[in-house]
């Protein structure tokens, strides 16, 4: 079973992803600041984060550059997502090293279907 870690301080948010992606079989763990999310990928492995943008305290492109460097997570895909303009989220996701970026709100089914896409694009 993929484990999917989201690090989103939204906690209506964090539940609708959540309970989408368990009903699709997913095993998921959330954290809703990024030094937690961090925490939690050096205590467990995960195929998958989904990382928010714009967090309290450390923002997500720190989130997701200390990620990437990290040996345990240098490989995992980081999927950033953000009401953000979509130009603006392309754009952004290059500048940091992440993977991908989905866009809020979230359609459920297009939101599984990228997770889907993401997962079998690599990772550990």
């Amino acid at each position: 079973m993929d484990r999917i870690l989201i690090i989103q301080d939204s906690p209506s948010v964090n539940a609708m992803l959540k309970f989408r992606l368990e009903a699709e079989g997913f095993s998921v763990e959330s954290a809703e600041t990024g030094e937690e999310g961090i925490d939690k990928t050096r205590g467990g492995h995960y195929q998958l984060v989904l990382l928010d943008y714009k967090l309290p305290g450390m923002n997500g492109d720190q989130v997701c550059r200390i990620l990437k460097k990290e040996s345990h997570t240098r490989n995992t895909p980081i999927v950033l997502i953000s009401a953000q303009d979509e130009d603006k989220l392309g754009q952004l996701t290059k500048e940091v090293g992440a993977d991908g970026y989905i866009g809020l709100p979230l359609d459920g089914k297009k939101l599984v279907e990228r997770i889907k896409g993401f997962l079998k694009k690599g990772g550990p």
